[in-house]
This record gives C-alpha cells, structure tokens and sequence, in this order.
C-alpha cells in the first residue's frame, strides 16, 4: 500500500514501519496513516498488518515514542 502526501513522496507501510523502528519516533500523521490502514484492512497483506501491530505494541511499551509532526520538518 502506498501513500501520496502533499509534500511527501509514496511511503510503503515496510518502508514507515522500517524508519519509526530505526528512529524510534512516530510521528501523529504516521500514527494516522497506520492506524487507517488496519481499520480499512482492504489494501494491506497479513505481513504489513504484522508489521503494523509491532509499531503499535511497541509504542506500547516505550520502545516507540509518539511525536508531534513538527518534530519532521
């Protein structure tokens, strides 16, 4: 699945979910972006959902903190 932002180029959910692990930062637009994603569950194969529900489970736990947009620009 990918997303086209206004100022952003396509973002795959493997390349989101790679940079927030890396970075250990989730940004509320990204947070969006995934949690729209499960709920519309159409478009995402089981591994992107897996790969959803760890940035989530780690957000959980503090392994991901959850920051404003700005914090990108």
């Amino acid at each position: 699945m990918l997303w086209s932002e206004q100022n952003q180029p396509n973002v795959t959910i493997n390349q989101m979910v790679n940079r927030v692990i890396t970075s250990g930062k989730l940004s509320r637009r990204e947070h969006l972006q995934l949690t729209s994603a499960i709920l519309c569950g159409k478009n995402i194969t089981d591994e992107e959902q897996h790969q959803i529900n760890q940035i989530f489970d780690f957000l959980q736990i503090g392994k991901i903190k959850l920051v404003d947009d700005h914090y990108y620009s």
